[in-house]
């Protein structure tokens, strides 16, 4: 049975690193239990670059990123891509896996982007300030997205439409690559609202009608 692709969640380093391992058996993705209780085994976080290794013999990278919160490195295995591309100094936005080693919680990197608006930092950050958290007496805080109306959904059936017609795109698009497609290129190709494009991603995952030979490289069956 085909594992269900986690969605990333956008998080501070800190509720990587200050967080408790849970490790999986098998085939079910191990997680970071964060400070705030969320588990979080694939992760979205925004940082400066502070530090670079490129391995002479091109089996391993690692670039070391700050949030202001904590840092964490962004690791790379048997390659240095996509990581040979940044200098230090660098903003960076990454999507990855956690992961953890000898008691260090790392990030397998699947997508990372040089941002070259400063503007998008502070918009991330206030993303984390209105993030939903947990009070001290258990509720949970309200956000800022909470306390909207919520706009009117599509129908059921329009909505259905949409997502097969998106779902007919991605996987059109993940044919055209004879080795498989970068998730990256999906979302830069495809056209449709992030989110529901890494649903669509997660769904065709779990349906097993595509694999992930490599972290974040997507290849149809």
């Amino acid at each position: 049975m085909p594992v269900q692709r986690m969605t990333a969640k956008k998080v501070r380093i800190s509720e990587l690193v200050n967080g408790n391992w849970v490790k999986k058996e098998g085939m079910e993705p191990s997680f970071v239990v964060a400070p705030s209780g969320e588990e979080i085994s694939r992760a979205r976080i925004m940082g400066t670059v502070v530090s670079r290794f490129l391995a002479d013999d091109g089996n391993f990278a690692s670039i070391t990123l700050d949030d202001t919160t904590e840092t964490i490195r962004l690791k790379t295995f048997k390659t240095t891509k996509p990581l040979d591309d940044f200098e230090i100094g660098n903003l960076v936005d990454v999507i990855g896996k956690v992961r953890e080693y000898l008691g260090e919680i790392y990030i397998l990197p699947e997508i990372v982007r040089k941002i070259e608006d400063p503007n998008q930092e502070l918009l991330r950050k206030l993303e984390m300030v209105k993030k939903p958290g947990k009070s001290e007496s258990g509720k949970q805080e309200r956000g800022e997205s909470e306390k909207k109306k919520p706009e009117p959904e599509k129908k059921g059936e329009e909505k259905g439409d949409d997502k097969i017609l998106l779902k007919k795109e991605i996987l059109k698009f993940i044919e055209s690559g004879e080795d498989g497609v970068e998730y990256g290129q999906i979302l830069e190709n495809v056209k449709g609202k992030e989110t529901e494009i890494e649903s669509v991603v997660n769904e065709i995952l779990a349906e097993g009608i595509c694999y992930e030979p490599t972290p974040g490289k997507i290849k149809k069956i």
